[in-house]
Formats: C-alpha cells, structure tokens, sequence
C-alpha cells in the first residue's frame, strides 16, 4: 500500500499558484503539510506546499473528489478549532492576570467536574490560552486570526424570562446607532420579561458563551475591557 508523502491540511485562497506545475490563477489550493517515514508531521507552517487539486491528487495518488472532500473536512475541522480557541480566549484572556480567587471561581464554575480533583485553575487557563493562541497564529491555510483583548468588539446580548439567551447583537461603534440598539434592546427584554447584557469577545458566537459565564467574574471581565481600550 502506497504511503501519502502529505497530509492536507486545509484549503486557501490566499495562494493562488500551484506549488508545484506553477500554474497561476488558481481560485485556491490545497495545504499539503510533508509527512515523515511514521507519517506524522514533519515541519511547520512554513513547510507547507501549496497545490493544486489536480497536483495534489498526483502527489498523494488519490482522485480529485477525494481530495477536494478531504481538503473542505480538514478546512471545517480547522474552522472549529478556530471558533473553540477564540470562546477560550473570549472567557480568560480577561482573568489570566486576576487573583488566583477569580481565576478559579470562572474556571470551576465552567468546569464543575473538576473542583476537587487535583486539577489546578491557574495552570489549566495558562493552557487553554496558550493552546488556543497558537491555533489562531497558525498560518497554514491563512493569516494569523485576531487572539488579543485589543481584538475584542462588544455585543449585546438579550435573555429571555429563563435567562437563555434570545439574540446577540454586534454594538456598532456609531453611539447614535448605539443608543438606538440599545432603546431596542430594552424595549425587546421588557416585552420577554427577560434582561440585557453587554460583553466583550472576539465574535458573536464566543459572546454567548462570555455572557452566560459573565456572573463568575463581571469586575475582571470588564475591567480587561476598559484596560484594553484606554
């Protein structure tokens, strides 16, 4: 059985010349990181190739279908990644210089089954966000991704009666547009019997997950915010 040379890590439209025959114009290519004799990953970011479809079926000897398919599931893998390091990064970037008391009460309060079995908050946030860093800088299939408070952007976040949430808004950065959304906002919670929050992520969807831990640790959340954006 033949042993693939690559493993694909994704697609990019941020190339568009095949690395190999040289042919220019290309919509996107495929990420071909090269593999060892054991076929794990032998190089960085910066020993990716980057090939056409037609290319990269001949290098790992496989049709083009099954390149393309396996490019666009190593691509929604990635994505994935991507969105779970910038929820990690969304809720302890802001506690990473809090007291040990903080840090702890957001980490065990997310994390529930941990309390009391041995793991510790202060080393398990140092490595969620050094992790969830390094997916964000990795350039394989594209530029580094926004990881920095400084990247943060507020969204308003509506709750229902059951305090789950009903909407995330993007606040824009107009403050005539911003009291506009926010006059909606509460006259939409009044007549859901629900409440409204603002928080800080760096997007909408990690903003959820910021808003429904807000309560662990509301001064630091907001005072990394305001440190940030002076």
């Amino acid at each position: 059985m033949r042993i693939p040379k690559w493993k694909i890590k994704g697609v990019t439209d941020d190339f568009t010349e095949c690395g190999c025959c040289g042919r220019r114009g290309l919509k996107r290519t495929v990420a071909l990181m090269p593999l060892d004799a054991d076929e794990n990953e032998d190089g960085t970011a910066e020993d990716v190739a980057y090939y056409g479809t037609s290319c990269a079926a001949t290098a790992l000897g496989w049709t083009q279908s099954k390149v393309t398919d396996t490019a666009r599931a190593a691509q929604a893998k990635r994505e994935q990644r991507d969105a779970y390091a910038r929820m990690m990064i969304s809720l302890y970037a802001p506690v990473e210089f809090a007291p040990v008391r903080e840090k702890a009460r957001l980490f065990y309060g997310r994390n529930r089954s941990l309390r009391d079995t041995g793991v510790k908050a202060t080393e398990e946030v140092a490595k969620l966000l050094a992790n969830a860093r390094a997916t964000l800088a990795d350039t394989t299939t594209g530029p580094a991704r926004p990881s920095r408070i400084e990247d943060f952007r507020r969204y308003l976040v509506i709750f229902s009666s059951d305090q789950q949430i009903h909407r995330v808004l993007h606040v824009p950065d107009d403050e005539g547009k911003r009291q506009e959304q926010a006059t909606a906002a509460a006259r939409r919670a009044k007549e859901i019997r629900g409440s409204v929050l603002v928080v800080a992520a760096l997007d909408g969807e990690a903003a959820r997950d910021v808003a429904y831990s807000h309560r662990l640790a509301p001064e630091w959340i907001e005072k990394a915010w305001q440190d940030a954006h002076v």
